[in-house]
C-alpha cells in the first residue's frame, strides 16, 4: 500500500507556529514521531474501528474507473487558489466581488466579535469547500489502483477519528482574533497609525496557513496517487506528474 497522507494532526504546521507568535495556545512539545502522537489521539473505541477497518481492507472488491486521475490534482489545485482567492478579495477592498468583507468598524471597541464573524465565515467556507474536494480526491484514489483504494479508505476512517482534533485547534483561532484586535486598538490609541493594516496581515497569514493545514491531508492523497502514477505510467490513461505539479 501507498504510504499514509500527511495530516495537519502529525505535523508542526505553521498555522499553529504562527498561533503560538499571535498569542494563542503555545506550541506542544509533544513526540514528533508518528506513532506516539496518532496513539495520543485515538481512544479505545477509535482504536477498535480502525483495526476493523484495517482488518477488512484486502477484503474489499476493487472497481477500476475509466477517468484521468491527473484531474485529482487539478481538482485540488483549483480549489486550493479559489480558497486563497477568497481570502484576498475579503482583505483588499476593490479585488472582486465577495461575500465575506473585513468590518469596515474593526478598530472600535467591540470590533473584535465583527472579526470573530469575519474569520468564522471564512472557516464556515474553508470546510465546504474542503470537504468536497477531499471526498473527490478519495474517490479519484479509489477507482485508480486497488492499494490506493484501501489507502482513501483508511484515510476516510482516519479523517472521522481526527476531526475532533483538527476542529479544536480551529476552534481557538477565533478566540484569538479577540487578544489581537485588543491589542491593535490600544496600540492605534497610542499613534500607531499602521495598527489596522498590521491587524489585517496578521489575520491574513492566519487564514492562508489555515488553508494549508485544511488541505494537508488531501495534499497527501494526491501526493501518493502521483507517485502511484510516477511508479505505473502505463496502469493508467495518464502519464507520470509533470515538473509543475512536483513543486506544489
Amino acid at each position: 500500500m501507498s504510504r499514509a497522507p500527511t495530516s495537519a494532526a502529525f505535523s508542526q504546521s505553521r498555522l499553529i507556529s504562527l498561533l503560538s507568535t499571535l498569542g494563542g495556545p503555545a506550541a506542544g512539545t509533544e513526540s514528533r514521531h508518528f506513532g506516539p502522537r496518532l496513539g495520543g489521539m485515538i481512544d479505545l473505541s477509535n482504536s477498535v474501528t480502525l483495526a476493523d477497518t484495517l482488518a477488512m481492507l484486502e477484503r474489499r472488491p476493487f472497481e477500476a474507473v475509466d477517468e484521468d486521475p491527473r484531474r485529482a490534482r487539478e481538482d485540488f489545485l483549483r480549489v486550493r487558489a479559489a480558497m486563497i482567492a477568497a481570502v484576498m478579495r475579503s482583505l483588499v477592498p476593490g479585488t472582486g466581488a465577495t461575500r465575506i468583507q473585513w468590518p469596515e468598524a474593526v478598530m472600535e471597541a467591540g470590533g473584535g466579535d465583527a472579526l470573530k464573524r469575519f474569520y468564522s465565515a471564512h472557516q464556515r467556507e474553508m470546510d465546504a469547500r474542503v470537504r468536497g474536494v477531499h471526498e473527490r480526491s478519495r474517490d479519484a484514489l479509489s477507482g485508480a489502483d486497488s492499494g490506493l483504494a484501501q489507502l482513501a479508505n483508511l484515510d476516510e476512517v482516519l479523517g472521522d477519528i481526527l476531526a475532533v482534533h483538527s476542529r479544536r485547534v480551529f476552534a481557538t483561532i477565533p478566540g484569538v482574533l479577540v487578544k489581537m484586535q485588543a491589542a491593535a486598538r490600544e496600540a492605534l490609541l497610542q499613534g500607531a497609525a499602521e495598527a489596522e493594516q498590521q491587524l489585517k496581515s496578521d489575520v491574513q497569514a492566519l487564514l492562508l496557513a489555515e488553508i494549508d493545514a485544511r488541505l494537508l491531508p488531501v495534499l497527501g492523497l494526491i501526493e501518493a496517487l502521483d507517485e502511484h502514477l510516477a511508479e505505473h505510467p502505463g496502469q493508467t490513461p495518464c502519464q507520470a506528474p509533470t515538473q509543475e505539479s512536483e513543486a506544489l
